[in-house]
């Protein structure tokens, strides 16, 4: 490497570093806190558990008529509680509609009154209207509740300042928050994600942009710094006659950061590269994608609503059913029931209420009807692998893997309990181990070396904060040397 060539990667890297050093220290502090606090959302678990039970008589014997118009097709259907209101939601090509069950009359929204009532199950203190929000809060953004504005905000004196989100047009909780789980937020996966409330206004795409364009100059900066500190331990080591040097730099900070840089820089790229790719898919000309293939395929774009002879009624007298909806896998119909404390599917297909868990020969007739005529394998799975894995234990086993011989080497995962399902192609896969397998270190081993997997975490994470504080003090030096020079020149 020449002279020239070096003084440019140091160039590169100077001021790379001098404008985004303090947002890698940002970065890993954040990374820290998110090893145990994420950015907080409500499950359907804890809406369904806060929502009072669908009784038979809040259906209206018309049922599944007029949800739906003979010429639309229609694509999902749910029956939901909103306080003392039950309520249709329906999604066909018509636009999605929610419709009052007990009469079929079509709803454009809950009142404040019904918003009120839906709220005051959230907590044994009284809910208070906080504010009506007809734009996105910074609470609001992993909900992107565009379709739901205005959203009914409201506060509840528990001890715990616990804050409730409404959706007006269904009732539907968005968001739910208190005191600690802000706070977390704040010190972790706000600043850590760049949850700009003005950049996620309008949508994601201006956001995705931004974090994309930072996270490319950090690479840039990153790998101009790992080729200034191999050269200079490179020159360091002639210069001594080949004899051992990690350092030529003599000047503490200095020396601390370059050895730093030299033992984590390449922890440091991988993972800034690897929040590149938390947006990003893994490249199509390495990885080809040969066909148009997701999880949502293995349910029906549309519902044949003639199969599904079970009267949904019959299954809400049965349990304390909290939420319904339909589902149909294949030509298989099934109601997705959650009660307080559980979820569970339906065989909407039989005319009496039964219970039932998909097989691996139905798991295989599902995707076969997607994937004819290629050759399909099921499996019933009791422990993770490299691709359906969770660090903290919260998807659920057994699973069906199901592997389909095409171009794409498709994979998907079918929880036999609930129909949820995942999907992979050599692309995903590749994706994946860009983004989570780097970032989180989110594999099948560490799954079972939590332990470890935190040590290791720990030790690359204050590698990073080493490199970036002393990178942030070398900043300041170097700015403050510049302004100095032209102070200079001015004189």
């Amino acid at each position: 490497m020449t002279m020239k060539t070096g003084s440019l990667f140091m160039r590169i890297h100077r001021i790379l570093g001098s404008l985004l050093s303090i947002l890698f220290l940002m970065w890993f502090l954040s990374g820290m806190v998110m090893m145990y606090h994420g950015y907080p959302s409500v499950t359907d678990g804890q809406r369904t558990q806060h929502s009072g039970r669908i009784m038979p008589s809040s259906v209206g014997a018309d049922y599944p008529l007029p949800l739906v118009s003979d010429s639309a097709a229609c694509s999902a259907i749910s029956l939901e509680r909103a306080g003392s209101v039950c309520l249709w939601r329906v999604a066909s090509s018509d636009g999605e509609r929610v419709v009052d069950a007990s009469d079929g009359n079509e709803i454009h929204g809950l009142s404040a009154e019904q918003l009120s009532e839906a709220a005051s199950r959230w907590s044994a203190a009284p809910p208070q209207l906080i504010d009506t929000l007809s734009q996105i809060d910074v609470w609001l953004i992993g909900a992107m509740p565009f379709k739901e504005y205005p959203i009914y905000h409201y506060g509840f004196a528990d001890g715990r300042a616990t804050e409730l989100y409404l959706s007006s047009r269904t009732g539907q909780v968005l968001q739910l928050t208190d005191r600690e789980s802000r706070f977390w937020a704040w010190v972790g996966a706000i600043p850590h994600w760049i949850y700009i409330t003005k950049l996620r206004a309008t949508g994601r795409q201006p956001w995705t942009d931004t974090v994309l364009w930072i996270s490319g100059f950090g690479i840039a900066m990153v790998i101009s710094g790992i080729i200034v500190g191999i050269r200079s331990m490179l020159l360091a080591r002639k210069k001594r006659g080949g004899k051992a040097a990690v350092s030529p730099y003599k000047k503490p900070l200095f020396r601390w950061h370059h050895v730093a840089g030299l033992f984590f820089g390449l922890f440091v790229l991988t993972w800034i590269f690897s929040g590149f790719m938390s947006l990003a898919d893994a490249p199509k000309l390495i990885w080809p994608v040969h066909g148009n293939h997701d999880a949502r395929q293995v349910y029906a774009k549309t519902l044949n609503l003639n199969l599904f002879r079970l009267d949904c009624r019959r299954v809400l007298a049965s349990d304390d059913v909290r939420r319904l909806a339909f589902m149909q896998m294949g030509d298989m119909p099934f109601y997705h029931v959650w009660t307080q404390d559980d979820d569970y599917l339906v065989d909407a297909a039989d005319t009496l209420v039964r219970r039932v868990e998909l097989s691996e020969s139905m798991c295989l007739r599902i995707v076969k009807a997607v994937h004819h005529p290629q050759n399909a394998m099921a499996a019933m799975m009791t422990d993770y692998d490299d691709y359906y894995v969770s660090q903290k234990r919260k998807l659920p086993l057994p699973v069906c893997r199901v592997s389909v011989d095409d171009a794409d080497k498709s994979v998907y995962y079918i929880n036999p309990k609930d129909g949820s399902c995942r999907y992979y192609n050599t692309n995903k896969r590749a994706g994946k181990w860009m983004y989570s397998g780097l970032h989180a270190l989110n594999t099948h081993f560490f799954a079972h070396h939590p332990l470890l997997r935190q040590i290791i975490m720990w030790v690359l994470l204050l590698g990073g904060t080493l490199v970036s504080v002393t990178g942030i003090l070398l900043s300041f030096k170097y700015i403050r040397k510049k302004f100095r020079k032209k102070r200079a020149k001015k004189q």
